[in-house]
């Protein structure tokens, strides 16, 4: 008889590591620590931009959606308060609004993809088994089939 077993602590779907408020928390060092790595470079505002995206793309990946946005939303902060404008003025301009456009749309492009490993990961290891395999036989069987 065939049943469906999931191996030992996949009792529930796969979880981002950090909830959302925890992620979207960290966003505002994460812009901090990526205004400071523009300033490095000359305050160039491309690098700068890169670097509040790439802050926002690592934590959202870790975390929920509403996460996801709020760090991105935070690393923008940064980047136009203290890398596009000077003093902590942040600015509405068409610029800044596409600015906050391309950090909150890759933030977002990284939750996805990390949802999609997690469903993956997550549908991968349950698989229907004889009652009696034992857990470490799973994968040579995985290996035969698969």
């Amino acid at each position: 008889m065939l049943a469906p077993r999931p191996t030992t602590g996949d009792t529930a779907p796969a979880q981002p590591l950090m909830s959302g408020p925890v992620g979207g928390v960290l966003g505002l060092p994460a812009g901090a620590i990526a205004a400071i790595a523009a300033w490095a470079f000359a305050g160039d505002h491309t690098m700068g931009l890169a670097f509040a995206a790439a802050a926002a793309v690592i934590l959202a990946a870790m975390t929920t959606t509403v996460g996801a946005v709020v760090t991105a939303s935070l690393s923008w902060a940064c980047y136009d308060g203290f890398v596009l404008h000077r003093f902590g003025t942040l600015e509405g301009g068409r610029g800044d609004l596409i600015a906050l456009g391309i950090v909150v749309g890759v933030a977002l492009a990284a939750r996805a993809a990390a949802a999609v490993v997690q469903h993956v990961r997550t549908t991968e290891s349950r698989r229907d088994y004889p009652a009696n395999v034992p857990p470490e036989a799973r994968s040579r069987i995985r290996s035969m089939t698969g």
